[in-house]
């Protein structure tokens, strides 16, 4: 029995060694499949003054200029009236449904409807796909940028005054459809649901958004008190 025992012992032993073998096989191959560093792996340069100026050098006015030449017609009054229109409204104001996707998370809207501008809507991918390539030029992973307001109604501008001190007593370009706010350091692992808190990241997709801000296709504002990055679509 003793004889017995023992053998059974090693092949119980022999098991535990091949499962432990096959999950550190896995773990390598996940690795390998996920190229590129972490962010916290890669040293990122702080804002220079003038890329600070650069995200001041464009106020509210001339978001709102834009949103009112640009964008759609009048503000809807409340989201209710959107939705029970949603149809119409979509085709005839070319509307596009903005979710998630492999360069961005939309989070629950409390104060905004997912929809943008067909062409704005086309910016902001746009604006995912540089940021990739921007990462893979420096050898780090894909990230995601989360977007955290989109399209307002007039109700929800007055809600959120109740909260957001950026947020204006009247008019906001987010009433037209070319506006879009994004978290400042509020980013997603590519694969990944939890996400991680990055002043590191933050830099890198302002100097995209500043380098598309130069070539004339949008207008960015950094706003501190709400920790949001603030875009129209030119």
């Amino acid at each position: 029995m003793s004889v017995t025992r023992k053998y059974d012992k090693q092949k119980i032993a022999i098991y535990l060694l091949v499962l432990l073998g096959v999950f550190l096989l896995i773990r390598v191959s996940l690795k390998m499949l996920i190229k590129g560093k972490t962010i916290d792996e890669v040293s990122v340069q702080v804002l220079t003054p003038a890329e600070s100026k650069a995200l001041k050098k464009y106020p509210n006015v001339y978001h709102l200029e834009v949103g009112q030449n640009n964008g759609i017609p009048k503000p809807f009054k409340s989201q209710k009236e959107m939705l029970e229109h949603k149809n119409k409204y979509v085709r005839n104001y070319d509307l596009a449904l903005i979710k998630d996707c492999r360069y961005y998370e939309v989070p629950h809207l409390s104060h905004s409807l997912p929809y943008l501008k067909e062409d704005a809507k086309d910016f902001l991918d746009d604006l995912g796909i540089q940021f990739e390539k921007s990462l893979a030029a420096q050898g780090i992973r894909p990230y995601r940028f989360s977007v955290t307001s989109i399209m307002r109604t007039q109700n929800d501008q007055k809600g959120l005054r109740k909260t957001n001190v950026n947020a204006t007593p009247n008019n906001s370009s987010h009433y037209y459809g070319r506006t879009i706010d994004l978290s400042q350091t509020r980013f997603f692992e590519r694969g990944k649901s939890e996400p991680i808190y990055s002043y590191r990241l933050r830099n890198l997709l302002l100097r995209d958004l500043i380098k598309m801000q130069e070539k004339g296709r949008c207008y960015v504002l950094l706003e501190h008190q709400t920790k949001c990055i603030h875009i129209t679509v030119r």
